[in-house]
């Protein structure tokens, strides 16, 4: 074969080969949601086996079951009022917290990974922060990725008697291990079950916005005149191959009397 047959035969092969690159590069990555509930009282791996299914790594592991539980006291929401209980962007001067409860917010590591939720700087929705996956203990300016083994929880702690609605939104931008690592944002009327969403994929780097009310929401119903009601964030990750991670801006919690 002639030299300038060989280069003409290249020149096609790579001008065929754009389009199929071009396309395989705005391909939308993966993406599922659902609903399970968790009993943080017991390990967490048999749970999500049993109503997501096991992976095809086999099933997830057991992890101890956790100590934490709800607060001891309460003020009690009044009647025949409008209550904003949270508004926050995950900001400085509160954020990060060293007290760990930053905007009232609890937080805890039930992994095997002491990576969890913190603020950071990396991305924003509004401001210059947002409540991401893996702030604690990770710096994503030097590692933009969560831990392998994690199960971290960022939860608010409210109390609700006499509320009879309540309202909850946030925006999140998610990248992980499809089918394998999950975020969840759930709700508990004990600080021990918790009902969940999850999400697991990408959003494709696209904020999304969640809208959840006790009027149409079973996750929010559950909260209703309850003393200690939570509402907040899971991130839990396998064993093996990490992404970016979640993050969390633009959060308000409402409540209404009768």
């Amino acid at each position: 074969m002639k030299p300038k047959t060989v280069v003409l035969l290249v020149v096609l092969l790579l001008v065929a080969l754009v389009p199929a690159l071009a396309m395989a590069k705005g391909q939308a990555k993966p993406q599922k949601m659902g609903m399970v509930t968790i009993d943080i009282r017991q390990p967490i791996g048999p749970q999500l086996d049993a109503q997501i299914g096991v992976s095809s790594r086999g099933p997830r592991d057991v992890n101890a079951p956790s100590a934490w539980g709800p607060r001891n006291s309460s003020n009690g929401i009044q009647p025949n009022a409008v209550y904003a209980l949270l508004n926050t962007g995950f900001e400085a001067p509160e954020w990060p917290s060293t007290s760990g409860n930053a905007d009232g917010f609890d937080f805890a590591e039930l992994g095997a990974s002491p990576v969890g939720w913190d603020s950071t700087y990396y991305k924003a929705k509004r401001g210059q922060q947002s409540l991401y996956s893996a702030g604690y203990l990770n710096d994503p300016f030097f590692n933009p990725y969560y831990d392998n083994d994690m199960e971290s929880y960022a939860f608010y702690g409210m109390d609700l008697q006499g509320a009879r609605r309540v309202n909850a939104r946030f925006q999140y931008l998610s990248d992980t291990e499809y089918g394998y690592d999950y975020f969840y944002w759930c709700s508990s009327d004990d600080g021990f079950t918790f009902l969940c969403q999850y999400h697991t994929g990408s959003t494709n780097n696209t904020w999304r916005l969640v809208n959840l009310d006790s009027r149409s929401s079973p996750i929010m119903s559950d909260l209703l005149d309850e003393p200690f009601a939570y509402f907040g964030f899971i991130f839990e990750s396998d064993f093996i191959i990490v992404d970016r991670g979640t993050f969390v801006d633009a959060m308000r919690v409402r409540a209404w009397g009768p």
